[in-house]
């Protein structure tokens, strides 16, 4: 245990500029620049070590939504991400990975955060994804069983498909993840590619059983660096404080809270979603017919799903509103294509878009397609 003395109040943007050789902030924080080297440096050690080991580093954009002096919506724009944030994010997967490794060889109960690997299920779906943009996780060949079905619609329309069976043995690592976001990076299909491995992954919860970490190829792992936000990591502080001085760790069922924590931190998760979604919908309640450039993220046989680029939003334009043609979904090509012409539509294309509707209480956005000269 210790006592920490702030010396300073730092802004991630201050030291990412200092960092950077901005001669104002360099001797304003003259007495801190070797420490903010000196942790630039080992931080760019732990992240070499961790890509080392297969670690999986996605770099997906967040929204930040910005205000005026009056609270009024401005903008929405890409949230920053520069090395200060890279050096904290390293210091606590160091410090995290160092107490659940701690905590596990003294052979203390305790909350380990897991990832379990992917489905094979979810691995084959990307993998026929990603095969539509010429890349792949190189597994090799993949052995799946297709059974051709009918799907039999109300109002009596008969859809043909393939029921894809995957082989539960097939074998991914987080190195195989690893080489293609490193393949992709700086392309064009590395957004909507970014986004669809993230999908075929399972989500992190908390258990007291070790399955390890399969994102960052970590052994073992814990929550521990955030215990005023997080009550998993106030659990982890509280054993980690009896076991340094020597007590008997507070009695408590691991497995419940482990369940009842994963549950809540999805329902947080959700809650924050359905907020930025309402700002969103509201900032763009007032722009009713203005045009924007898109991509497509997503096709489903409703439509197409859009993601503004300059603003973070998406909307849907339905498939039935698509000029031109009758569109139909081709479910195992993951396409929408025109009866007559044969022009298809797929996520990763690039569209430009005119905003026709919005519903701030669903959080919906409806956008018509304006068709390329």
């Amino acid at each position: 245990k210790g006592i920490i003395r702030s010396a300073a109040r730092l802004t991630y943007t201050a030291v990412a500029l200092a960092l950077e050789g901005d001669p104002g902030l360099r001797e304003r924080y003259a007495g801190l620049v070797p420490q903010l080297e000196l942790m630039q440096e080992l931080a760019l050690i732990l992240n070499r070590k961790r890509m080392r080991r297969g670690s999986i580093d996605f770099d997906l954009p967040e929204p930040l939504i910005e205000f005026d002096e009056f609270g009024e919506m401005t903008g929405i724009t890409r949230a920053p991400r520069n090395i200060a944030h890279r050096i904290i994010e390293e210091f606590m997967l160091a410090a995290n990975e160092a107490v659940a490794l701690h905590l596990e060889a003294a052979g203390v109960p305790f909350l380990y955060r897991i990832h379990e690997p992917p489905d094979p299920a979810k691995v084959i779906e990307f993998e026929e994804l990603a095969a539509s943009f010429g890349h792949s996780l190189g597994l090799g060949p993949l052995r799946v069983k297709r059974f051709p079905v009918v799907d039999r619609k109300r109002d009596g329309r008969k859809i043909r498909k393939d029921l894809v069976l995957a082989d539960e043995s097939l074998k991914v690592t987080p190195r195989h993840y690893q080489r293609l976001i490193a393949k992709i990076e700086g392309k064009p299909e590395e957004r909507i590619l970014s986004y669809l491995m993230l999908r075929s992954l399972k989500q992190a919860r908390y258990s007291p059983d070790n399955t390890g970490h399969f994102a960052l190829a970590a052994p073992a792992y814990t929550h521990f660096t955030s215990p005023i936000r997080r009550y998993p990591d106030l659990v982890v502080h509280r054993i980690l404080s009896a076991l340094l001085e020597g007590k008997r760790p507070p009695d408590q069922d691991l497995a419940f809270l482990g369940e009842h924590c994963s549950f809540t931190e999805r329902r947080a998760a959700e809650a924050e979603r359905e907020l930025v979604e309402w700002k969103k919908a509201k900032f763009m309640a007032e722009r009713l017919g203005d045009e924007f450039d898109a991509l497509v993220v997503s096709v489903t046989k409703y439509g197409l799903f859009v993601e503004l680029l300059d603003l973070f939003v998406e909307g849907l334009i339905p498939i039935e509103l698509i000029p031109g043609d009758r569109y139909q979904f081709q479910e195992n090509a993951r396409r929408i294509i025109g009866a007559r012409t044969r022009r298809i539509y797929k996520a990763g294309d690039t569209v430009r878009v005119r905003l026709d509707r919005v519903d701030v209480l669903a959080r919906q956005l409806q956008f018509s397609l304006i068709p390329s000269r």
